[in-house]
């Protein structure tokens, strides 16, 4: 009886704890339904981005599509729908050093460099460095700070001669899906700089980040991004994730 008691009592704490688990094996199975072989193919949709200043609010429409490139980076387009004066602006990202930007305006690609990584994207919240897909093991050393029966708490520290504008960040882990929903990110001062509050649905049989919130700590600011129409493993070409489909129009 008093095995069973135990056994029950152990079961119990392995289920709601995560007992067994350590910072490195959390991280690796983010990453595993986020950009590795657990997630999408490829993603495609329509995303709305809101970016709030005070009692202002722009709204402006996307398409989006993500391709999972295995042992690698994602790769991403980016191209703006509305309003006007941002329409078939683009970003195409294919490695967090392979970022590019396409002005219509001046019929020109530029290359993102890496000292403008950090810099605002569009206006918005989010910079150049945020939507990248690259995973974090890349760059960061993960612990567990802190943890409850719903949440696991990593602190991830920079590793050393590593270039990134997030000293640490600080990720809080739903120990169900092994998603993040929440990231504190730190300026390479200790200073907290933004806060970004995910959301995530299920999609066939993948969970899909459909919702970002972030938040400017510094300058009172926040960004949303929300996508819908999220179709899934549409087996997208590589032409897509392209300089020269960057430049095409978007209907």
């Amino acid at each position: 009886m008093k095995k069973r008691i135990f056994f029950l009592v152990l079961f119990t704490l392995v289920f709601y704890f995560g007992y067994g688990e350590t910072a490195d094996s959390i991280l690796k199975k983010i990453e595993e339904k986020t950009i590795g072989e657990k997630a999408p193919r490829d993603i495609e949709a329509i995303m709305t981005m809101e970016i709030h200043r005070g009692d202002s609010v722009k709204v402006r429409k996307l398409k989006v599509w993500t391709k999972n490139v295995k042992g690698d980076d994602d790769w991403r387009v980016m191209k703006f729908i509305s309003p006007s004066d941002v329409k078939n602006v683009g970003l195409l990202s294919l490695s967090e050093k392979d970022m590019y930007l396409y002005l219509p305006e001046f019929h020109r690609i530029r290359r993102i460099a890496s000292s403008n990584k950090k810099d605002s994207f569009m206006g918005s919240d989010f910079s150049y460095e945020d939507l990248g897909a690259s995973a974090f093991s890349k760059n960061y050393t993960p612990e567990i700070i802190k943890e409850n029966s719903d949440f696991w708490i990593l602190k991830l520290k920079k590793k050393a001669g590593i270039k990134k504008p997030y000293k640490e960040i600080v990720l809080t882990v739903d120990k169900k899906s092994y998603m993040p929903v929440k990231m504190e990110l730190y300026d390479n001062s200790g200073n907290l700089w933004k806060v970004a509050e995910q959301k995530f649905k299920k999609v066939k049989n993948y969970e899909i980040i459909f919702y970002i919130k972030m938040t400017d700590k510094k300058n009172n600011s926040f960004t949303i991004l929300k996508m819908e129409d999220i179709k899934v493993d549409s087996n997208l070409g590589k032409r897509i994730f392209t300089k020269r489909f960057l430049k095409k129009r978007v209907k």
